[in-house]
C-alpha cells in the first residue's frame, strides 16, 4: 500500500496538467450589420440570405453548445467577422469572465479574419503578430497568418499558436495550389524565426488549410525535419473535417515543432463529431448554410482539438 501511495506522488510531480485546443472554421460568424468596407451584404436582414438577428442568434448558440462540449482552453478560428461576434460568443461560453478575445482586421474582401480566444485562467497573454499572405497572380489579400504566443503551464512554457486559413480551391485545385504552397512557404519561414528568436518556445500550427495530408502544401510542412504532422483520431463514420459533393477531405491540422522536447508533450489529436453535429445522410457537418438558405445547423467543418500534457523536469 505505501508503495501505491509513493507512486501515485511521483506521478503526479512528473505530471503537471493537461491544456486543450480546440480549432474550428465556424463558416461565416457575420453579425447584421453592415461594413462598408468589405462584402457583407448577404449577411444582413436585406441580404440574399435574410440573415437576421434571430439566425445570428441562433448561429451563436449553436457555436457555444459545441464549444462548451469541449470545453476548450484555448480556441482557435476562422471565418469571424469582428471582435462584437466573439464578444457575443464567450458570453455564452462557461467560465464566460475568463475568456479573451484576439481579433484584427485584415484585408480579406469579405472581411472574415482568423481569431484566437484563450481562458485567462489558463494561460497569459505574451504577443500577437500577423504574417501576410499576397496573391500577387491575382493581385489580392488572402487571409494572414495569426501567430499567438501564450505563457502556459503557470508560466514555465510558452506556447506559439499559429492560425491558418489558406487560399481556397477557387478555379480549380491545381490553379491554385501555388497559392497554398506559398503560404506554407511563408508559415515556414514564421516557423523558422519563432525558433530562432526563442527557441524554448513550443509551437503549434493549426486552420483551415484547404488541403489534405497528402497533398503538397502539407508535404511541404510535414517534410520539414523539425515540424511533426499530428494524426487525428476519427469518431465512427467520419472520414475528414469536411464533406462535399460526396468526398471526405482533412482541411482542418495539427502540426508541432518543439514539442515533446521539453516539458509540453502531446496526447491526443482528434476530430470532434458527435451525432447532433452531422448530417444524417452523409454523416459529414451539419452546416449552418447551404447556398442563400439558413438551414440552422453548426459549421461546413468538423472541429479538431489537441490535448497537451506537461511534465516536469528535476523531480527528485
Amino acid at each position: 500500500m505505501k508503495k501505491k501511495i509513493l507512486f501515485l506522488i511521483v506521478f503526479s510531480l512528473c505530471f503537471g496538467g493537461e491544456l486543450s485546443l480546440m480549432f474550428w472554421n465556424v463558416e461565416n460568424l457575420f453579425d447584421i450589420y453592415d461594413d462598408p468596407g468589405t462584402r457583407d451584404g448577404d449577411f444582413m436582414p436585406g441580404g440574399s440570405k435574410r440573415y437576421t438577428y434571430r439566425a445570428y442568434r441562433l448561429k451563436s448558440e449553436h457555436l457555444a453548445d459545441v464549444i462548451n462540449r469541449v470545453s476548450p482552453d484555448i480556441l482557435g478560428m476562422v471565418e469571424v467577422e469582428n471582435e462584437n461576434v466573439l464578444k457575443d460568443l464567450a458570453a455564452r461560453l462557461r467560465h464566460a469572465d475568463d475568456w479573451e478575445i484576439l481579433i484584427h482586421p485584415g484585408p480579406d474582401i469579405r472581411g472574415i479574419d482568423p481569431a484566437l480566444m484563450y481562458r485567462k485562467d489558463r494561460a497569459a497573454f505574451v504577443a500577437c503578430s500577423y504574417y501576410p499572405v499576397f496573391i500577387s497572380e491575382r493581385g489580392y489579400h488572402s487571409r494572414p497568418i495569426m501567430r499567438v504566443d501564450l505563457a502556459v503551464n503557470r508560466g514555465r512554457d510558452t506556447l506559439s499558436v499559429f492560425i491558418n486559413h489558406w487560399p481556397s480551391r477557387r478555379g480549380g485545385k491545381p490553379l491554385s495550389d501555388p497559392y497554398r504552397n506559398y503560404a506554407a512557404d511563408i508559415l515556414l519561414q514564421a516557423v523558422r524565426e519563432t525558433v530562432r528568436d526563442h527557441p524554448g518556445y513550443a509551437i503549434v500550427m493549426t486552420g483551415d488549410f484547404n488541403d489534405d495530408a497528402h497533398d503538397t502544401c502539407l508535404q511541404r510542412l510535414s517534410k520539414h525535419p523539425e515540424i511533426d504532422y499530428r494524426v487525428k483520431r476519427l469518431p465512427g463514420n467520419v472520414r475528414g473535417t469536411y464533406y462535399y459533393d460526396g468526398e471526405w477531405i482533412h482541411f482542418d491540422h495539427f502540426l508541432t515543432s518543439n514539442i515533446d522536447m521539453n516539458r509540453l508533450f502531446v496526447k491526443e489529436a482528434y476530430v470532434f463529431a458527435p451525432g447532433w453535429i452531422r448530417e444524417a445522410k452523409t454523416n459529414g457537418p451539419f452546416r449552418f448554410y447551404h447556398g442563400v438558405e439558413i438551414l440552422g445547423g453548426y459549421s461546413d467543418h468538423f472541429p479538431i482539438c489537441l490535448k497537451l500534457g506537461f511534465t516536469r523536469k528535476n523531480v527528485e
